[in-house]
């Protein structure tokens, strides 16, 4: 990224580039406006998009940064860029001052084991999906010949949690939303909007009051919100921007509800309450009420099992829940409550008794 300051009477610029496969600033100094110095930044970076600046076999580590800072820092969020600058970290540990042709496929496997043995097997897979989108980028440059991520497994020793923690049963359920209906709390609000819409925190703390349909008894997710950055942000994929019912008895609840100036759920400070925020009023009800504990993105998959458990369709679940694709609501809810199963097996058995 370019660096613009005053110094004197005159601005100067710099941007960060790679020449001989060293990290340097190409730096020029002497303009009399700002504006001056921001084109001529600009010429630059449009240089290094077009490949103009030499570019040669160098650290993998400086390489990788340089790839981060043109093609995805600009178009990232805030968390996103915070795993791109843990995984250039991970990268100088392992590869400090080698070169991106000196590293093969099994030095990228070892990586792999090792960054494995004290992290979960989805997080294993995050490194390895973005170190392999730059080695991917670095093959079509020509930097390199051979992709050395392509044939590499995943490798996770710690255990994430397991799906009966992450969903609420339905007696369980059902104690929620009496004990968030009985409470006049921002958060509980949350928390009963979530259990029966199934959205994520983002898509409910990006609600605003216009958003809230009480003629046709719907929400309309079209935006989220960022903590992290503190604004208003495009929803997770195209899909996740949707209408959704929501029985009427709630809606008409709704409707007693203070919204906020900007958004429909706002904290003393003007802002959605955190995430932190809700997942302690969600635990202190289900502590009260002797369920499991989950997150608020537990109450996600609550939804959704609960409405498979009663037989609906699994096409206007994914609809609801917003994902891309069927199949990504069949992978993550390939389980059914217990009272569920048990009642399937027993129907299973019923009929092959018949036989």
């Amino acid at each position: 990224m370019a660096s613009i300051y005053k110094r004197g009477k005159t601005w100067t610029a710099n941007v960060f580039i790679i020449q001989d496969g060293k990290r340097k600033r190409k730096t020029k100094s002497g303009f009399d406006t700002k504006t001056q110095a921001n084109k001529w930044a600009i010429g630059v970076e449009n240089q290094k998009l077009n490949h103009e600046l030499s570019k040669k076999d160098g650290i993998i580590s400086d390489m990788f940064d340089e790839w981060y800072e043109i093609f995805k820092e600009p178009q990232l969020e805030t968390k996103s860029k915070a795993w791109y600058k843990a995984i250039s970290q991970i990268i100088r540990k392992y590869w400090d001052n080698k070169k991106l042709s000196e590293i093969t496929s099994a030095d990228f496997q070892k990586l792999i084991n090792e960054y494995g043995d004290n992290h979960v097997r989805s997080s294993v897979a995050h490194v390895k999906n973005i170190i392999s989108a730059f080695v991917r980028y670095a093959v079509d440059e020509d930097f390199i010949t051979k992709d050395f991520t392509r044939n590499a497994k995943t490798y996770g020793s710690k255990k994430s949690k397991d799906n009966d923690l992450k969903f609420l049963e339905n007696d369980e359920l059902e104690n929620l939303i009496q004990s968030a209906n009985e409470s006049d709390t921002t958060t509980s609000h949350m928390i009963l909007l979530a259990a029966y819409s199934g959205a994520r925190y983002a898509e409910i703390a990006g609600l605003t009051k216009k958003d809230f349909d009480f003629k046709k008894n719907t929400i309309n997710i079209n935006k989220s919100w960022q903590a992290d950055d503190k604004a208003f942000k495009s929803t997770k994929t195209k899909t996740s921007n949707r209408i959704i019912d929501i029985p009427g008895d709630v809606m008409n609840l709704a409707k007693g509800w203070t919204f906020g100036q900007r958004y429909a759920f706002e904290s003393l400070d003007g802002l959605p309450p955190s995430n932190k925020t809700v997942n302690k009023q969600l635990r202190r009800f289900l502590e009260q009420n002797g369920s499991k504990i989950i997150t608020f993105h537990g109450l996600r998959h609550t939804h959704a099992s609960y409405l498979l458990s009663k037989d609906i369709a699994i096409q206007y679940v994914s609809e609801r829940l917003g994902h891309a694709d069927v199949n990504i609501t069949l992978s993550v809810y390939t389980h059914l409550l217990d009272k569920k199963r048990n009642l399937e097996t027993k129907k299973a058995l019923a009929e092959l008794e018949k036989l």
